[in-house]
C-alpha cells in the first residue's frame, strides 16, 4: 500500500499540469507517452507485436477526419465520437485475441483503439476548454477524479463491508460493497466537480454515474485480458500498481462517455 501510494503521489501533479495547462503541448507529450507504453503492455497481454502502430494509426485518423470535416479547424465533437468508436473497435480487437490466446495483424490493429481511443477523447475535452494559459476547471477532470474518489471509497467499503465477490472468476477481491461505494462515491465527487467546472447538474449526475460504471467495466476488462494472458498486472513500471494499463484502465473506458456527455 505505501508504494502505492507514494507512486500515485508521483505520477498526480505531472498529469494534473499537463490537463490544466491550455496549451496542447504538455498533454500531448503525456498522451504519446501513455501510447507508447500502454500499446506495448497490450501486445503483450494480448499475444501481438503492432498495437502501437494500430494506435498511431487510430489517433491520426480521427484528428484528419476531424481536420478535414472542420475545413481546417478541429471539431471536438466528431474527435470524440471518433475516440468512442476507436476504443469500441479496441476493445473488440483485443477481447477476439484473448479468446484465442494469439493475435494477427488485424487484431493488433484493432487491440490499439483500446489506448488510442479514450486520449482522442481526453483530447476532445480539452482543445473544447478556452485560455488563459491555466484553467484549473478543465472539464477533462469529471473523466479522472470521481474514479480516485470511487477506487478509494471502494477499498475502504471492501475492507469494512464486503462480502458478496462481485466478478470472482475475474477479479476475486472486488465485492458487491466495494462496487456500490464506488458508484456512489464517483456520483458525489462528480456532482461537486461539476458545481465547480459549471457543468449541468444532469451533466455532472451522467459522468458520475458514467464513471462508477463503466470505470469498473474498463478495470474488469483488464482484468479478464490479463487471466486470457496468465498474467497479473499488465507491466513493472509502477510500484505498487503494476503496469501503465493497471492504471489507466478505468479512464479509458470512462473518457469517450464523459467527453460525449460533456460535448455532444
Amino acid at each position: 500500500m505505501r508504494a502505492r501510494v507514494l507512486t500515485a503521489l508521483a505520477l498526480i501533479p505531472p498529469v494534473l499540469a499537463a490537463l490544466f495547462c491550455t496549451d496542447e503541448w504538455p498533454l500531448l507529450v503525456l498522451s504519446l507517452i501513455l501510447l507508447w507504453l500502454g500499446a506495448q503492455e497490450i501486445d503483450r497481454m494480448i499475444k501481438g507485436k503492432f498495437a502501437l502502430p494500430g494506435a498511431l494509426i487510430h489517433i491520426a485518423l480521427g484528428f484528419a477526419s476531424a481536420w478535414l470535416l472542420a475545413a481546417q479547424k478541429l471539431d471536438y465533437r466528431f474527435l470524440a465520437t471518433s475516440g468512442a468508436i476507436s476504443l469500441a473497435l479496441g476493445l473488440l480487437g483485443a477481447r477476439m485475441a484473448a479468446q484465442k490466446g494469439s493475435s494477427n495483424l488485424l487484431l493488433d490493429f484493432l487491440a490499439g483503439g483500446w489506448i488510442a481511443g479514450p486520449l482522442l477523447c481526453i483530447a476532445a475535452l480539452h482543445v473544447h476548454i478556452t485560455p488563459p494559459w491555466w484553467n484549473f476547471q478543465t472539464p477533462v477532470l469529471l473523466a479522472i477524479v470521481p474514479l480516485w474518489a470511487g477506487d478509494t471509497a471502494a477499498i475502504f467499503a471492501g475492507k469494512a463491508f464486503g462480502k458478496h465477490p462481485l466478478a470472482p472468476k475475474i477479479s476475486p477481491k472486488k465485492t458487491v460493497e466495494g462496487g456500490i461505494a464506488n458508484l456512489v462515491a464517483c456520483i458525489l465527487a462528480a456532482w461537486g466537480l461539476g458545481t465547480w467546472i459549471g457543468t449541468t447538474l444532469p451533466q455532472s449526475l451522467a459522468c458520475g454515474a458514467a464513471a462508477g460504471i463503466l470505470g469498473q467495466c474498463g478495470d474488469l476488462f483488464e482484468s479478464w485480458v490479463k487471466r486470457k494472458a496468465d498474467l497479473k498486472d499488465s507491466g513493472t513500471l509502477l510500484p505498487g500498481h503494476g503496469g501503465i494499463m493497471d492504471r489507466i484502465d478505468s479512464i479509458l473506458f470512462t473518457a469517450p462517455a464523459v467527453a460525449l456527455i460533456l460535448l455532444m
